[in-house]
Protein backbone atom coordinates (compact mmCIF):
# COMPACT_ATOMS: atom_id res chain seq x y z
CA UNK A 1 0.00 0.00 0.00
CA UNK A 2 1.32 3.42 -0.95
CA UNK A 3 1.77 5.60 2.09
CA UNK A 4 1.78 9.33 2.40
CA UNK A 5 3.80 10.48 5.35
CA UNK A 6 3.52 14.09 6.32
CA UNK A 7 6.19 14.55 8.96
CA UNK A 8 6.58 17.85 10.74
CA UNK A 9 8.36 18.97 13.84
CA UNK A 10 6.29 21.51 15.74
CA UNK A 11 7.17 23.33 18.90
CA UNK A 12 4.94 25.94 20.47
CA UNK A 13 6.33 29.45 20.73
CA UNK A 14 3.79 31.05 23.03
CA UNK A 15 5.36 34.45 23.40
CA UNK A 16 5.22 36.88 26.28
CA UNK A 17 2.69 39.58 25.60
CA UNK A 18 1.04 37.59 22.82
CA UNK A 19 -2.38 38.71 21.67
CA UNK A 20 -5.32 37.43 23.63
CA UNK A 21 -8.58 35.89 22.49
CA UNK A 22 -9.86 37.26 19.19
CA UNK A 23 -6.87 39.60 19.04
CA UNK A 24 -8.06 41.62 22.04
CA UNK A 25 -5.47 43.00 24.42
CA UNK A 26 -4.78 40.69 27.33
CA UNK A 27 -5.62 41.95 30.80
CA UNK A 28 -2.54 40.17 32.18
CA UNK A 29 1.00 41.30 31.47
CA UNK A 30 4.43 39.87 32.04
CA UNK A 31 5.53 40.18 35.71
CA UNK A 32 1.93 40.68 36.92
CA UNK A 33 1.12 39.70 40.50
CA UNK A 34 -2.48 38.49 40.83
CA UNK A 35 -4.47 38.15 44.06
CA UNK A 36 -7.88 36.44 44.14
CA UNK A 37 -9.95 37.96 46.97
CA UNK A 38 -13.15 36.26 48.06
CA UNK A 39 -15.03 33.87 50.31
CA UNK A 40 -15.15 30.06 50.55
CA UNK A 41 -15.82 29.64 46.82
CA UNK A 42 -12.48 31.31 46.09
CA UNK A 43 -10.98 29.40 49.04
CA UNK A 44 -11.89 26.13 47.29
CA UNK A 45 -8.79 26.90 45.22
CA UNK A 46 -10.25 25.46 42.04
CA UNK A 47 -11.15 28.20 39.54
CA UNK A 48 -8.05 30.05 40.71
CA UNK A 49 -5.88 26.98 40.07
CA UNK A 50 -7.43 26.43 36.65
CA UNK A 51 -6.90 30.06 35.60
CA UNK A 52 -3.23 29.73 36.50
CA UNK A 53 -3.15 26.56 34.39
CA UNK A 54 -4.60 28.54 31.48
CA UNK A 55 -1.81 31.09 31.75
CA UNK A 56 0.98 28.54 32.21
CA UNK A 57 -0.05 26.34 29.29
CA UNK A 58 -0.81 29.13 26.82
CA UNK A 59 1.82 31.70 27.75
CA UNK A 60 4.67 29.69 29.31
CA UNK A 61 7.20 32.44 28.73
CA UNK A 62 5.16 34.97 30.69
CA UNK A 63 6.04 35.30 34.36
CA UNK A 64 2.78 35.84 36.28
CA UNK A 65 2.43 35.10 40.01
CA UNK A 66 -0.85 34.20 41.72
CA UNK A 67 -2.06 34.24 45.34
CA UNK A 68 -5.35 33.05 46.80
CA UNK A 69 -6.94 35.31 49.42
CA UNK A 70 -10.22 33.47 49.83
CA UNK A 71 -11.59 32.93 53.36
CA UNK A 72 -14.61 30.72 54.12
CA UNK A 73 -17.65 32.65 55.32
CA UNK A 74 -16.30 36.05 54.32
CA UNK A 75 -18.56 38.99 53.48
CA UNK A 76 -17.80 42.45 52.12
CA UNK A 77 -17.00 43.36 55.74
CA UNK A 78 -14.62 40.46 56.37
CA UNK A 79 -15.19 37.44 58.58
CA UNK A 80 -13.76 35.15 61.19
CA UNK A 81 -10.12 35.76 60.28
CA UNK A 82 -10.46 39.54 60.47
CA UNK A 83 -12.28 42.59 59.15
CA UNK A 84 -11.53 44.16 55.77
CA UNK A 85 -8.60 46.33 56.94
CA UNK A 86 -7.03 43.28 58.60
CA UNK A 87 -7.64 41.08 55.57
CA UNK A 88 -6.20 43.57 53.10
CA UNK A 89 -3.16 44.35 55.23
CA UNK A 90 -2.41 40.66 55.88
CA UNK A 91 -3.65 38.79 52.79
CA UNK A 92 -3.51 41.22 49.86
CA UNK A 93 -1.17 44.21 50.06
CA UNK A 94 1.98 42.31 51.14
CA UNK A 95 2.00 40.63 47.72
CA UNK A 96 2.12 44.03 46.00
CA UNK A 97 -0.54 42.91 43.51
CA UNK A 98 -0.86 44.50 40.09
CA UNK A 99 -4.17 42.67 39.51
CA UNK A 100 -6.87 41.95 42.10
CA UNK A 101 -10.06 40.01 41.46
CA UNK A 102 -12.94 40.30 43.93
CA UNK A 103 -15.86 37.87 44.30
CA UNK A 104 -18.16 38.30 47.31
CA UNK A 105 -21.89 38.10 47.86
CA UNK A 106 -22.88 34.53 48.66
CA UNK A 107 -22.84 35.07 52.44
CA UNK A 108 -24.02 38.67 52.53
CA UNK A 109 -27.76 37.89 52.43
CA UNK A 110 -27.48 35.74 55.58
CA UNK A 111 -29.36 32.87 53.91
CA UNK A 112 -32.82 34.37 54.25
CA UNK A 113 -35.34 35.84 51.83
CA UNK A 114 -34.50 39.16 50.17
CA UNK A 115 -34.40 42.03 52.62
CA UNK A 116 -33.80 45.57 51.25
CA UNK A 117 -32.05 46.51 54.49
CA UNK A 118 -29.36 43.84 54.09
CA UNK A 119 -29.06 44.61 50.39
CA UNK A 120 -28.18 48.22 51.20
CA UNK A 121 -25.67 47.02 53.80
CA UNK A 122 -24.09 44.80 51.15
CA UNK A 123 -23.87 47.60 48.59
CA UNK A 124 -22.42 50.04 51.11
CA UNK A 125 -19.87 47.50 52.30
CA UNK A 126 -18.86 46.56 48.77
CA UNK A 127 -18.26 50.21 47.81
CA UNK A 128 -16.15 50.74 50.95
CA UNK A 129 -14.18 47.56 50.25
CA UNK A 130 -13.53 48.71 46.69
CA UNK A 131 -12.38 52.12 47.93
CA UNK A 132 -9.99 50.45 50.38
CA UNK A 133 -8.56 48.18 47.68
CA UNK A 134 -8.10 51.07 45.26
CA UNK A 135 -6.35 53.11 47.95
CA UNK A 136 -3.91 50.34 48.75
CA UNK A 137 -0.29 50.20 47.73
CA UNK A 138 0.34 49.83 44.88
CA UNK A 139 -2.61 50.78 42.70
CA UNK A 140 -3.84 47.56 41.08
CA UNK A 141 -6.03 46.76 38.09
CA UNK A 142 -9.26 45.39 39.53
CA UNK A 143 -11.65 42.76 38.18
CA UNK A 144 -15.07 42.47 39.83
CA UNK A 145 -16.67 39.01 39.65
CA UNK A 146 -20.37 38.42 40.25
CA UNK A 147 -21.13 35.83 42.96
CA UNK A 148 -22.11 32.41 41.68
CA UNK A 149 -25.77 31.41 42.03
CA UNK A 150 -27.26 29.63 45.00
CA UNK A 151 -28.49 26.49 43.25
CA UNK A 152 -32.26 26.17 43.47
CA UNK A 153 -32.39 24.77 39.93
CA UNK A 154 -31.04 21.23 40.04
CA UNK A 155 -32.18 19.83 43.41
CA UNK A 156 -34.56 22.11 45.23
CA UNK A 157 -33.61 24.49 48.01
CA UNK A 158 -32.68 24.66 51.66
CA UNK A 159 -33.09 28.42 51.98
CA UNK A 160 -36.13 29.29 49.89
CA UNK A 161 -35.69 32.14 47.38
CA UNK A 162 -32.09 32.73 48.41
CA UNK A 163 -30.93 32.70 44.82
CA UNK A 164 -33.04 35.83 44.32
CA UNK A 165 -30.86 37.50 46.95
CA UNK A 166 -27.64 36.40 45.27
CA UNK A 167 -29.03 37.54 41.90
CA UNK A 168 -29.55 41.03 43.34
CA UNK A 169 -25.93 41.00 44.55
CA UNK A 170 -24.69 39.86 41.13
CA UNK A 171 -26.64 42.60 39.35
CA UNK A 172 -25.21 45.22 41.70
CA UNK A 173 -21.63 44.05 41.11
CA UNK A 174 -22.18 44.26 37.35
CA UNK A 175 -23.57 47.80 37.66
CA UNK A 176 -20.74 48.86 40.00
CA UNK A 177 -18.12 47.56 37.57
CA UNK A 178 -19.72 49.48 34.71
CA UNK A 179 -20.06 52.73 36.65
CA UNK A 180 -16.50 52.43 37.98
CA UNK A 181 -15.04 51.46 34.57
CA UNK A 182 -13.65 48.22 35.97
CA UNK A 183 -13.25 44.83 34.33
CA UNK A 184 -16.22 42.55 35.05
CA UNK A 185 -16.56 38.78 34.80
CA UNK A 186 -20.04 37.28 35.05
CA UNK A 187 -19.68 34.01 36.95
CA UNK A 188 -23.34 34.19 37.92
CA UNK A 189 -24.54 34.09 34.32
CA UNK A 190 -22.04 31.39 33.31
CA UNK A 191 -23.06 29.14 36.20
CA UNK A 192 -26.78 29.81 35.80
CA UNK A 193 -26.57 28.80 32.14
CA UNK A 194 -24.63 25.68 33.14
CA UNK A 195 -27.21 24.66 35.76
CA UNK A 196 -30.10 25.16 33.36
CA UNK A 197 -28.39 23.24 30.58
CA UNK A 198 -27.42 20.46 32.99
CA UNK A 199 -30.99 20.11 34.20
CA UNK A 200 -32.25 19.78 30.65
CA UNK A 201 -29.68 17.10 29.84
CA UNK A 202 -29.66 15.04 33.03
CA UNK A 203 -31.34 16.32 36.17
CA UNK A 204 -29.82 13.68 38.45
CA UNK A 205 -26.23 14.33 37.39
CA UNK A 206 -26.73 18.10 37.23
CA UNK A 207 -27.20 18.11 41.01
CA UNK A 208 -23.45 17.40 41.24
CA UNK A 209 -22.60 20.75 39.64
CA UNK A 210 -23.17 22.52 42.98
CA UNK A 211 -23.51 19.62 45.44
CA UNK A 212 -24.42 21.66 48.52
CA UNK A 213 -26.19 24.44 46.53
CA UNK A 214 -23.46 26.92 47.55
CA UNK A 215 -20.02 25.60 46.58
CA UNK A 216 -19.58 24.74 42.89
CA UNK A 217 -18.09 21.35 42.07
CA UNK A 218 -14.89 20.94 40.08
CA UNK A 219 -16.67 20.84 36.70
CA UNK A 220 -18.42 24.11 37.53
CA UNK A 221 -15.11 25.71 38.51
CA UNK A 222 -13.79 24.89 35.03
CA UNK A 223 -16.65 26.92 33.59
CA UNK A 224 -15.87 29.77 35.99
CA UNK A 225 -12.19 29.64 35.07
CA UNK A 226 -13.06 29.72 31.38
CA UNK A 227 -15.28 32.75 31.98
CA UNK A 228 -12.48 34.62 33.75
CA UNK A 229 -9.93 33.57 31.13
CA UNK A 230 -12.25 34.93 28.43
CA UNK A 231 -12.76 38.16 30.37
CA UNK A 232 -9.01 38.60 30.65
CA UNK A 233 -8.52 37.94 26.94
CA UNK A 234 -6.60 34.69 27.33
CA UNK A 235 -6.59 32.81 24.05
CA UNK A 236 -8.35 29.40 24.09
CA UNK A 237 -5.94 28.24 21.38
CA UNK A 238 -2.73 26.56 22.48
CA UNK A 239 -1.52 26.34 18.88
CA UNK A 240 -3.04 25.94 15.44
CA UNK A 241 -1.48 24.68 12.19
CA UNK A 242 -2.92 24.43 8.66
CA UNK A 243 -1.06 22.45 5.98
CA UNK A 244 -1.50 22.13 2.21
CA UNK A 245 -0.91 18.46 1.37
CA UNK A 246 -0.96 19.08 -2.39
CA UNK A 247 1.73 21.76 -2.39
CA UNK A 248 3.54 20.35 0.61
CA UNK A 249 3.70 23.65 2.43
CA UNK A 250 2.63 25.43 5.56
CA UNK A 251 -0.46 27.63 5.13
CA UNK A 252 -0.86 29.17 8.59
CA UNK A 253 0.64 28.68 12.04
CA UNK A 254 -0.70 30.35 15.18
CA UNK A 255 1.23 30.32 18.46
CA UNK A 256 3.67 27.78 17.06
CA UNK A 257 6.73 27.42 14.89
CA UNK A 258 6.79 24.67 12.25
CA UNK A 259 10.06 23.18 10.99
CA UNK A 260 11.00 20.28 8.71
CA UNK A 261 7.79 19.92 6.72
CA UNK A 262 8.38 16.88 4.52
CA UNK A 263 6.41 14.81 2.05
CA UNK A 264 8.15 11.60 1.16
CA UNK A 265 5.74 10.95 -1.73
CA UNK A 266 4.19 13.70 -3.84
CA UNK A 267 0.42 13.21 -4.24
CA UNK A 268 -2.49 15.32 -5.38
CA UNK A 269 -4.02 15.51 -1.94
CA UNK A 270 -5.19 13.25 0.83
CA UNK A 271 -6.74 10.43 -1.19
CA UNK A 272 -7.02 7.65 1.41
CA UNK A 273 -10.32 7.45 3.34
CA UNK A 274 -8.64 7.50 6.75
CA UNK A 275 -5.30 8.45 8.26
CA UNK A 276 -3.54 7.53 11.47
CA UNK A 277 -2.00 10.41 13.38
CA UNK A 278 1.24 9.61 15.16
CA UNK A 279 2.91 12.05 17.53
CA UNK A 280 6.46 11.27 18.53
CA UNK A 281 6.12 7.84 16.84
CA UNK A 282 3.04 6.90 18.92
CA UNK A 283 -0.47 6.50 17.52
CA UNK A 284 -2.86 8.97 19.11
CA UNK A 285 -5.92 9.00 16.82
CA UNK A 286 -7.48 8.12 13.49
CA UNK A 287 -9.23 10.64 11.25
CA UNK A 288 -11.09 10.64 7.97
CA UNK A 289 -9.75 12.82 5.19
CA UNK A 290 -12.87 14.98 5.58
CA UNK A 291 -12.08 15.55 9.25
CA UNK A 292 -8.52 16.48 8.42
CA UNK A 293 -9.71 18.85 5.69
CA UNK A 294 -12.03 20.67 8.07
CA UNK A 295 -9.54 20.66 10.96
CA UNK A 296 -9.17 18.52 14.09
CA UNK A 297 -8.98 19.68 17.68
CA UNK A 298 -6.15 17.80 19.36
CA UNK A 299 -7.27 19.13 22.73
CA UNK A 300 -10.06 16.52 22.64
CA UNK A 301 -7.72 13.51 22.48
CA UNK A 302 -4.87 12.16 24.56
CA UNK A 303 -1.57 13.57 23.29
CA UNK A 304 1.93 14.21 24.65
CA UNK A 305 0.89 17.87 24.94
CA UNK A 306 -2.03 16.88 27.19
CA UNK A 307 0.37 14.86 29.35
CA UNK A 308 2.62 17.90 29.63
CA UNK A 309 -0.32 20.08 30.66
CA UNK A 310 -1.40 17.52 33.26
CA UNK A 311 2.10 17.58 34.67
CA UNK A 312 1.91 21.35 34.99
CA UNK A 313 -1.46 21.06 36.74
CA UNK A 314 -0.11 18.34 39.04
CA UNK A 315 2.52 20.78 40.31
CA UNK A 316 -0.17 23.45 40.61
CA UNK A 317 -2.19 21.08 42.80
CA UNK A 318 0.80 20.65 45.13
CA UNK A 319 1.17 24.43 45.34
CA UNK A 320 -2.55 24.75 46.07
CA UNK A 321 -2.24 22.31 48.97
CA UNK A 322 0.75 24.22 50.32
CA UNK A 323 -1.24 27.44 50.16
CA UNK A 324 -4.10 25.84 52.06
CA UNK A 325 -1.66 24.56 54.68
CA UNK A 326 -0.21 28.07 55.04
CA UNK A 327 -3.74 29.41 55.62
CA UNK A 328 -4.45 26.82 58.33
CA UNK A 329 -1.09 27.34 60.06
CA UNK A 330 -0.67 31.09 59.80
CA UNK A 331 -4.10 32.72 59.40
CA UNK A 332 -6.82 30.59 60.96
CA UNK A 333 -7.18 30.73 64.72
CA UNK A 334 -5.63 29.28 66.71
CA UNK A 335 -2.44 29.90 64.79
CA UNK A 336 0.40 27.40 65.02
CA UNK A 337 3.03 28.21 67.65
CA UNK A 338 5.79 28.06 65.05
CA UNK A 339 3.80 29.84 62.33
CA UNK A 340 6.73 32.05 61.25
CA UNK A 341 9.04 29.11 60.64
CA UNK A 342 6.27 27.09 59.04
CA UNK A 343 5.29 29.99 56.78
CA UNK A 344 8.87 30.49 55.63
CA UNK A 345 9.28 26.78 54.91
CA UNK A 346 6.07 26.74 52.89
CA UNK A 347 7.11 29.83 50.94
CA UNK A 348 10.48 28.26 50.11
CA UNK A 349 8.87 25.01 48.94
CA UNK A 350 6.31 26.92 46.88
CA UNK A 351 9.03 28.97 45.20
CA UNK A 352 10.89 25.79 44.27
CA UNK A 353 7.71 24.25 42.87
CA UNK A 354 6.92 27.42 40.91
CA UNK A 355 10.33 27.23 39.23
CA UNK A 356 9.81 23.54 38.47
CA UNK A 357 6.37 24.36 37.07
CA UNK A 358 7.66 27.06 34.73
CA UNK A 359 10.26 24.65 33.35
CA UNK A 360 7.58 21.96 32.91
CA UNK A 361 5.43 24.41 30.92
CA UNK A 362 8.13 25.40 28.43
CA UNK A 363 7.41 24.52 24.77
CA UNK A 364 8.71 21.18 23.52
CA UNK A 365 9.25 19.93 19.96
CA UNK A 366 6.96 17.16 18.66
CA UNK A 367 7.00 15.12 15.49
CA UNK A 368 3.63 14.63 13.75
CA UNK A 369 3.04 11.95 11.08
CA UNK A 370 -0.08 11.20 9.02
CA UNK A 371 -0.16 7.65 7.67
CA UNK A 372 -2.91 6.32 5.36
CA UNK A 373 -4.70 3.32 6.82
Amino acid sequence: MTKLRVGIVVFAMLLMGAAGANGQEMALQNSDRVVFYGDSITAQRLYTRFVEDFVLTRYPLMHVSFWNAGVPGDTVYGGYTGDVPTRLKRDVFPHQPTVISMMLGMNDGYYMAFNPKYFEIYKDGYRKLLDSVQAGPPAARITLISPTPYDEVTHGTEFAQYNDVVSHHAAFVKELAASSHLVFSDFNLAETNLLQAGTRENRELSALLVPDRIHPGEASHWVMAAALAHTWGLSPIVSSVKLDAVKGKLVTAENTQVDSLKQLLIVNGLSAPRYTLQIDAKKVASFTREQLASGVNLALISTPMESQAKGVDGIELKRTRLDEARFILCIEDPKAANEDDAGKAIEAKDAALAEEQRKAALPKPHRFELIPE
